[in-house]
């Protein structure tokens, strides 16, 4: 199997991160999704990740992807069925989290001319909102086996901290210090955005 992802996204981190816990090897493609012609036939909204797998089957998006790794690997599944709706609500606020981030970054990134004060804005208030709500939670978000709300709430804070900054933990201590206690596992830290 094949994954075509870029270190800085936080969507392929998820992925690479949920095919660790589960044992799952595979070749990693480093590609740019602003440049990659292939990219755009694999993917037709050109985004990472998509895992090509063995017999060309395509899969797209991280959460398919990351269903798909839990169903063929080895280990607990990181889809328990208890407390499913609350701990999958969790799993939405760091995915969005990591979703507002990338969009924030990629204003940031763009001709001062083409910027929009409103929509940075939007992001940079999002992201604050994300932080105070997966805060509020960081005692059911700690307890239990690793599940995909702890993996989207990592992949969501490690990519806000590497593009905008250590600010959030002035705010939010208890996410904070469960962050780094968390990040000394290895799917996190062999993952993390560089």
């Amino acid at each position: 199997m094949k994954l075509y992802t870029a270190p800085t996204s936080p969507f392929g981190r998820k992925a690479s991160i949920v095919a660790r816990e589960h044992n799952i090897k595979l070749d990693e493609e480093t590609t740019n999704p602003f440049e990659s012609d292939q990219l755009a036939r694999l993917n037709p909204m050109k985004l990472i990740p998509v895992l090509v797998l063995d017999d060309g089957a395509v899969l797209l998006e991280s959460p398919l992807i990351c269903e798909y790794f839990d169903s063929i690997g080895t280990g607990p599944t990181l889809f328990p069925e208890a407390n499913r709706w609350l701990w999958r609500t969790r799993m939405m606020i760091g995915h969005g989290l990591a979703d507002a981030s990338v969009q924030l970054r990629l204003q940031q990134v763009l001709p001062d001319g083409e910027q929009s004060t409103t929509l940075k804005t939007r992001y940079t208030e999002r992201m604050a909102r994300a932080v105070a709500a997966l805060d509020n939670q960081t005692d059911a978000l700690a307890e239990g086996a690793l599940r995909m709300d702890q993996i989207c709430a990592v992949m969501g804070i490690g990519h806000m901290e590497f593009r905008h900054g250590e600010g959030w933990r002035d705010e939010a201590s208890n996410l904070a210090a469960w962050y780094d206690e968390v990040m000394a596992r290895p799917s996190f830290a062999e993952t993390a955005p560089k």
